[in-house]
């Protein structure tokens, strides 16, 4: 069985259809119930469960035998943010595949990424990927461009708009026409 998690995101959602359609087996985990029933009709199976709620991701994890996670907190926002997501929940998720069994972890993370970069976001795909690394599980990490529909919003306005001028670009700007 193949878990992926960020299925009812667009790139998860895109690997979700083209498991599906190559029959292979999927389970999906899902915080919203409502996203659960598009992935069911897709040929899914789904799991509830979120990357904040470590004791939510032991069941999902049950007898998958590779994880593929996309999830992310670029487009999210209040309590989902790169340290709740990125940083905690990504450890959470690898820390319950490696209890569960899960043979092989892959991670979309991101070009530039780095356990000491000053960027919140790059830091914790780095510190992700060094995780992964140190787990017993064979991982594939994959190392896309970051694009920039994600990469403005997480450089320069999260932390603008978090009030964390230290580590923005951004400060001094009142906005963007």
């Amino acid at each position: 069985m193949i878990l992926v998690v960020g299925a009812t995101g667009l790139l998860g959602g895109a690997i979700v259809d083209r498991l599906v359609g190559q029959r292979e087996k999927i389970r999906a985990l899902v915080r919203d119930p409502s996203a659960a029933e598009a992935l069911r009709e897709a040929g899914a199976d789904t799991v509830s469960g979120d990357l904040k709620d470590p004791a939510s991701l032991p069941p999902a994890c049950e007898d998958v035998s590779t994880l593929i996670t996309t999830a992310n907190s670029a487009a999210r926002g209040g309590d989902d943010n790169v340290e709740t997501v990125d940083l905690e929940g990504n450890r959470n998720l690898i820390e319950a595949a490696s209890g569960a069994g899960v043979k092989h972890f892959i991670f979309v993370s991101a070009q530039g990424e780095d356990p000491a970069s000053p960027v919140p976001f790059l830091r914790a795909k780095g510190l992700t990927s060094k995780r992964l690394r140190e787990s017993s599980m064979t991982y594939t990490v994959l190392l896309p461009d970051v694009y920039m529909d994600v990469w403005i919003p997480l450089v320069y306005w999260l932390p603008w708009r978090q009030d964390d001028p230290s580590r923005s670009s951004a400060r001094g700007l009142t906005s963007i026409t």
